[in-house]
């Protein structure tokens, strides 16, 4: 059966508890926040814009490309490293604040990334403090080639920041302004929740926890993600690359997610926030009775996967 492309976001099959009953922590959402959030979207620690966690979650993002425009730091010390950056304005929460980068997150500079006058820059470093246009690095883990003295031109290589995701989302309840009466829902709608409380989250943060998910491609053509997948890293998105009509951020009819995981970026980087684990049905002697049901056919594109958390907040491998 073909695969057809209509993601639901991240939907939990393991974890901590029994089916429909899987384990649930309760975090806030600063109401307000005009940004939607979805069941089944990942959510991050928001941050506000000096890059400190404002006790609040925020609809998840992708990794975040920055352009880099110099660089200042002693020698081949990268102590208090400070990198000035382009302010981020998509891709990334704007509300309640502009975006920084959060505390905690890394700033991973890619090959290509030089000065004129001497020697490559490049490697993955902790932010340890930010506003929106520069970044500090105090814990630096980059490394450099050539010249211990740099000066000239920096020239700036595909350079992303990465940020751990806190779980996923699974309704949530708030106090409505328009039918003055609690209110539960699938979804964060951005508006109607009283602003003298909290919006109150349940968000499915178990670091072992398991999630169906189907795949897309945010840059171009999305192909099969099967076998040979598995125990990559990848990264999430709803914005499918060629659809058409074109994909929406979240479902408002039934407040579900359309976050897919992006075949864009699946790879071995340790930052990426998801893993996956295995296939729908799937069994080591090959023989998987899932292959032929709906969205399930790992020989085509769309099709979906078992995923579990890799770089979130209970299990970061790197960082604060």
């Amino acid at each position: 059966m073909a695969n057809t492309f209509a993601p639901q976001g991240f939907l939990q099959t393991q974890g901590t508890g029994v089916t429909p009953s899987f384990e649930l922590t309760q975090m806030a959402v600063s109401s307000s926040n005009t940004g939607a959030i979805f069941s089944g979207d990942p959510v991050m620690q928001a941050a506000g814009t000096t890059g400190l966690a404002t006790g609040y979650i925020t609809q998840g993002y992708a990794p975040v490309p920055v352009v880099i425009s110099a660089i200042a730091f002693t020698a081949t010390t990268f102590a208090n490293t400070t990198f000035t950056i382009t302010a981020i304005t998509s891709g990334v929460p704007t509300s309640p604040n502009a975006w920084a980068p959060p505390v905690g997150s890394i700033l991973s500079i890619g090959a290509g990334s030089y000065f004129a006058t001497g020697g490559s820059f490049q490697g993955n470093f902790t932010v340890n403090s930010s506003t929106t246009t520069t970044i500090v690095a105090t814990s630096g883990l980059g490394t450099t080639t050539g010249s211990t003295t740099y000066t000239g031109t920096y020239n700036a290589g595909t350079s992303y920041v990465y940020v751990p995701v806190v779980g996923v989302f699974d309704g949530c309840k708030y106090l409505s302004t328009s039918q003055k009466r609690m209110v539960w829902s699938n979804y964060y709608p951005g508006s109607d929740a009283n602003t003298a409380a909290a919006v109150t989250a349940n968000v499915i943060n178990d670091p072992l926890a398991q999630f169906t998910v189907q795949t897309g491609n945010s840059n171009t053509t999305a192909t099969a993600v099967g076998i040979t997948n598995i125990g990559l890293n990848a990264t999430f998105n709803y914005s499918q690359s060629g659809a058409s009509p074109a994909t929406v951020n979240g479902n408002t009819a039934n407040g579900l997610s359309t976050m897919f995981l992006d075949q864009y970026l699946i790879g071995n980087s340790e930052f990426l926030p998801f893993k996956i684990l295995s296939l729908p049905g799937y069994s080591p002697d090959g023989n998987n009775p899932f292959s032929t049901t709906q969205n399930n056919d790992y020989t085509a594109a769309y099709g979906n996967v078992i995923a579990g958390f890799n770089n979130m907040q209970l299990k970061q491998l790197r960082g604060v």
